[in-house]
């Protein structure tokens, strides 16, 4: 067999639960609690992306609002009491018969607490049940010190051990202790008759033989009347076995029978079966040979074992002590006891064979002081119980009652056995003091005569006295109810406030299911309803049949589709507070009592969501288990979502608990959908970067080539034209021929770099990070752009009002945007071949700009004219697609997302978008509010920087530097005062130094300094690679020079990383940003 873990098993949990209980309180004492308590198990899983709030793994912050954080934490405190509680009693909780018992005292709102946290809505609610429970502790702590003064530790007792524990030990001890007795009395019977000579063995006859069958009928009679109606009411007689008993073991020795109740079952059998041998058969009869009177040995056999025994019993009835750690029994204290009054009756068995008198003296000594430790016993446990006070409190009462009746049988048995040492002496040694006229104490019965009379008034009263200590403190079903009880009473407010639902379900003999449900579940529908006086409804009963729970296996409830038939097995019940406490969820229920479901009810969706989980939940064979159930609780509602603990507390009674998560999964959605469009971003920002500063820098460069390329080609083709014979044999259509080649090329990565830039934009569009770049564009020849197709002739018309547009103030990447989607969708689901019309009008007066893009139609378009308006909110919805990719020139397919982007495009300039399905054609709108570029106009083409500027510029990249030099020409920087820097790693590493020792050497010269963001140095290895940043450097610059040389020099910042923050990053830097664009 496998080792089972000690912190694994039930009880290793309970005392982890109730350690962390008297955490939970030790610390309210001090400080406040932020309770953090993640439902491990209450929470959605997702494939791809975990959800931010996990109630079991995440550290919360401090709430500022200390009334919310003071209900959690006593919502945890109260719950994880309960929670042992519950545990406690279940596990011992024997159910007796549906007939006898009193099921409303144990399977009522006390059980609800078993799912753990609650969370109630009230925290006056959780303060006058947290109230409850630190008064019931500290009075029980009390009654324990005060049995035990010699100790005073803080701890809490009932967090260490609880009474439970103490009651199994009795029982087990008792139960070993009374086998011993049976056994012992045995060896006796054989040893009397063996060590008794065959002579002296004879019938009782006459007196004695009366006397004895007198006490035995008495004795069995009362026996008879005293335990008949117990066993009845256990049902150890097998008669009319409940549901819940056909399961259970009756015997002596299982937990049906206490070890106290069994220990006095074993003194009565031992006295009646004593008594029957001593009238049914021959006994050994002895002459005392001091006091001269008969000696029954059967009656010392019988009083040894019995003797003790029951003081064995009468000391462990006592209520334990505590020792500051642990609650504890004197064990070694209570078996000498025992011990010595067994030994001090055995001495009456040895009488008869004391044949000087010295020795008989001395055995009478020894018995009279080892009896006499019974009666200061007496007194000790007297002077103890004169501190002992009855709480209020089962534990408490429980404990009062134990000392009370251990003190009580303590005094019973002194004076009963002190009345029997007195009796032995009067008819044993009364006839040698006495004449004979005194016939009594000469009579040789009067020995049995007062043993007789002693023996049955100690056995009554010693047997009362058992009962009642069972009753008070050892029957295991009692003492389960009383606590259930105790708990109803603490946790009735919660079984009322809590948002939670808290139900009792129960199954019959029938196959039914009766069960009890806290009203919270049905509130909604009660206010529906206009139910009178809903905050007197304390519950809410259903009778479900046999079939209909069976039947039932859907984790979902669609009130839609619940049928007739589906309402006919379910009855229903609403309890008043009034008559809560005369519940009995175990006997059968009238039918009548119930009223019918109905469709019209708004109490029947709710009602039938709940019996499909119940039959999910009696479906199950586990002790515990958690699962989800969803519920459609109205025609086309959105559904709610129910998580429902089930906690089994026997075989045909479970606890439930149901929570509405809608909410928490709501949240747990739009938790999913910020982590997602998180993480989308951040993704969507590196790929940018990448694409920026990489991809843009790779076509750039390109494009610089291609244009190099082009140049030669083309100076190339003018000398064939001028008539100049070239060296190789190249025909002037082969030159020509290149030119087209390299011209073609140059558009090509044009257009891709346009598809780049605006796929970069529409990833910040997306994710409303992006920032509008105003600026000047010229619509007319946004407008005349093909965006990458090839239109047949005369299939394209641009007619502008007025022609041309004036000049606008706006973001150029935006327009190209919305134009460039906008043309593509009518060519590729516009009729093929059919033409395209922009219409773009601009209203000067408004400052309106409108623009519209109209088609043919083309392959479905009667189907999105049966959409009516419907169809332009499905053409803008994200990720949906109205037509399937049309065959065209260039391969394409289409996510759905670029009407949803360039809506989005044109909410940033302020406009909006629309599209018209009409019957003849297809109509794009774009409008929005502009304005004309007023700024001074300029000719670029003649604009030069001022004679004597020195150009400065560094970059890593061979073409850019060319590039560079290129833009100074253009700008009106003669070569020989460029300086283009970044060949190698010594100019980029000493870059800073140079320029600043520069600006020192010409103290007149203007500087203009060009720098890339990116500097990439290479060495000999890999760990020598090293990138430094161009804003860094001019920034470190600027920090060495002082104003004035400052005012000679403009530096800027060259990069393709134009987002937003790179922008803020540069400006911060540097004087200005210049954008890698071609030439």
């Amino acid at each position: 067999m496998s080792e089972v873990p000690a912190d694994s098993t039930p009880k290793a949990k309970m005392q982890q639960q109730e350690d962390k209980s008297d955490t939970l309180q030790e610390a309210s004492e001090d400080t406040p609690i932020h309770s953090n308590i993640k439902n491990t198990d209450d929470t959605p899983k997702d494939d791809e992306i975990v959800p931010l709030i996990d109630e079991d793994a995440i550290e919360k912050e401090s709430n500022p609002d200390d009334d919310e954080n003071e209900e959690q934490r006593i919502k945890y405190e109260v719950a994880d009491f309960v929670d042992h509680e519950i545990k406690r009693v279940s596990s011992q909780l024997n159910l007796k018969d549906a007939s006898t018992a009193d099921p409303s005292r144990r399977l009522t709102k006390n059980n609800a607490p078993r799912l753990s946290p609650l969370n109630r809505s009230s925290k006056e609610v959780g303060d006058d049940a947290k109230l409850l429970m630190d008064e019931k502790n500290g009075r029980v702590k009390d009654s324990l010190r005060r049995s035990s003064p010699q100790h005073d530790s803080v701890v809490d007792p009932l967090s260490v051990i609880s009474l439970d524990d103490d009651v199994a030990k009795v029982d087990a001890l008792l139960f070993r202790a009374s086998t011993y007795s049976v056994l012992t009395w045995i060896g006796l019977l054989i040893f009397a008759y063996w060590i008794t000579p065959p002579e002296q063995i004879e019938w009782l006859e006459g007196t004695e033989r009366n006397a004895a069958l007198v006490e035995l009928s008495i004795l069995s009679t009362a026996v008879a009347m005293k335990h008949g109606p117990l066993f009845w009411e256990m049902n150890l007689f097998g008669s009319a076995p409940s549901l819940e008993s056909r399961h259970r073991r009756s015997m002596i020795g299982s937990l049906r029978i206490s070890g106290i109740l069994a220990g006095g079952l074993v003194v009565q059998t031992i006295a009646v079966a004593t008594m029957i041998i001593m009238v049914s058969f021959p006994v050994p009869v002895l002459i005392d040979p001091i006091l001269k009177s008969r000696v029954h040995l059967l009656r010392w056999c019988e009083w040894t074992p019995l003797a003790g025994l029951m003081t064995l019993m009468t000391e462990c009835i006592d209520a334990p002590e505590y020792d500051g750690e642990k609650l504890t029994q004197p064990w070694n204290k209570k078996l000498m006891v025992s011990a010595f009054e067994s030994i001090s009756t055995f001495c009456g068995f040895i009488f008869p064979f004391c044949d000087n008198l010295i020795l008989w003296t001395v055995t009478m000594i020894i018995s009279c002081v080892l009896y006499s430790t019974i009666i200061f016993r007496y007194f000790e446990k007297r002077r103890l119980f004169r501190t002992a006070k009855r709480g209020r409190s089962v534990d408490e009462i429980e404990l009062y009652d134990r000392a009370r009746m251990s003190l009580s049988l303590h005094g019973m048995c002194c004076v009963a056995w002190t009345g029997i040492t007195v009796i032995y002496f009067v008819t044993s040694a009364g006839h040698l003091f006495v004449p004979l006229s005194w016939t009594l104490f000469h009579d040789p019965a009067a020995t049995i005569i007062g043993e007789c009379f002693m023996d049955l008034v100690a056995k009554i009263l010693y047997m009362a006295l058992i009962l009642e200590a069972h009753v008070a403190a050892f029957d295991e079903a009692k003492r389960a109810n009383r606590r259930l009880a105790e708990l109803r009473n603490t946790m009735s407010v919660v079984w009322e406030n809590s948002s939670d639902t808290i139900a009792i379900s129960v199954r019959k003999a029938s196959g039914n299911v009766t069960t009890m449900i806290s009203p919270s579940f049905f509130q909604p529908a009660l206010i529906a309803r206009q139910e009178e006086n809903i905050d007197n409804i304390s519950a809410v009963v259903l009778e479900i049949s046999n079939i209909d729970t069976t039947n039932r296996k859907d984790s979902i409830t669609d009130w839609s589709k619940v049928n007739a038939k589906d309402l006919k097995g379910v009855g229903m019940r609403i309890i008043q507070k009034a008559d809560f406490a005369d519940i009995d969820l175990h006997s059968a229920t009238r039918t009548n009592k119930f009223e019918p479901l109905n469709r019209n009810d708004p109490m029947s969706p709710r009602a039938i969501s709940f019996v499909d989980m119940l039959s999910r939940a009696w479906r199950t064979k586990m002790d515990e288990i958690v699962f989800e159930h969803d519920a459609i609780l109205q025609a086309g509602s959105s559904r709610t979502k129910f998580e429902v603990k089930l906690t089994r507390l026997e075989e045909n009674a479970v606890v439930i608990v149901v929570r509405d998560v809608s909410e928490r999964y709501r949240r747990f959605e739009a938790e999913k959908r910020f982590v997602f469009e998180t993480t989308a971003r951040q993704k969507d920002a590196e790929a940018n970067r990448f694409t920026r500063h990489e991809v843009k820098n790779g076509l750039l460069a390109a494009i610089e080539i291609c244009g190099n390329v082009r140049e030669q080609v083309s100076a190339d083709f003018n000398l064939f034209q001028k008539g100049f014979k070239h060296d190789m044999l190249i025909s002037e259509e082969s030159v020509a021929s290149r030119v087209e080649n390299v011209t073609e090329l140059d558009r090509t990565l044009h257009e891709v770099l346009d598809i780049v830039l605006a796929e970069t934009m529409a990833r910040d569009v997306i994710h409303e990070m992006y920032v509008p770049r105003m600026e000047r564009i010229d619509v007319n020849h946004i407008l005349s752009q093909m965006r990458g197709f090839q239109a047949k002739n005369d299939q394209f018309t641009v007619v502008c009002r007025p022609s041309p547009l004036p000049i606008f103030l706006s973001d150029q990447g935006l327009f190209k945007c919305i134009h460039g989607n906008a043309i593509r969708n009518a060519i590729k689901y516009g009729k093929n071949g059919g033409n395209v019309t922009v219409e773009a009008t601009y209203d000067s007066e408004r400052g309106h700009f409108k623009m519209d893009v109209v088609n043919l139609p083309g392959p479905g378009h009667e189907k999105l004219m049966a959409l009516g308006s419907r169809a332009s909110e499905l053409v803008f919805s994200h990720g949906t697609r109205l037509h399937k990719d049309s065959g065209l020139e260039k391969n394409s397919h289409s996510a759905g997302d670029g009407a949803w982007i360039i809506r989005k495009c044109a909410k940033i300039l302020g406009g909006n978008v629309d599209i018209q399905f009409e019957e003849t054609r297809t109509v794009f709108s774009f409008q929005a509010p502009v304005k004309v570029y007023d700024a001074p106009s300029r000719d670029v083409g003649t604009f030069h920087l001022p004679p004597g500027v020195w150009g400065i510029a560094i970059d890593d990249s061979k073409i850019q530097r060319k590039l560079l030099r290129r833009f100074f020409i253009h700008a009106g920087i003669q070569e020989n005062r460029q300086v283009i820097l970044g060949h190698n790693r010594d100019e980029i590493s000493g870059f800073v130094e140079f320029i600043i020792d520069f600006v020192k050497r010409h103290p007149d010269d203007l500087i203009f300094l060009i720098a890339d963001e990116n500097l990439e140095m290479e060495g000999s290895a890999i760990s020598d690679h090293e990138t430094i940043s161009g804003s860094e450097c001019i920034k470190r610059i600027r920090s060495e020079l002082d104003l004035s040389q400052e005012r000679r020099m403009l530096a800027l910042v060259r990069s393709a990383n134009d987002s937003p923050d790179d922008l803020a990053l540069y400006n911060s830097r540097a004087h200005g940003y210049m954008p890698k664009v071609p030439l």
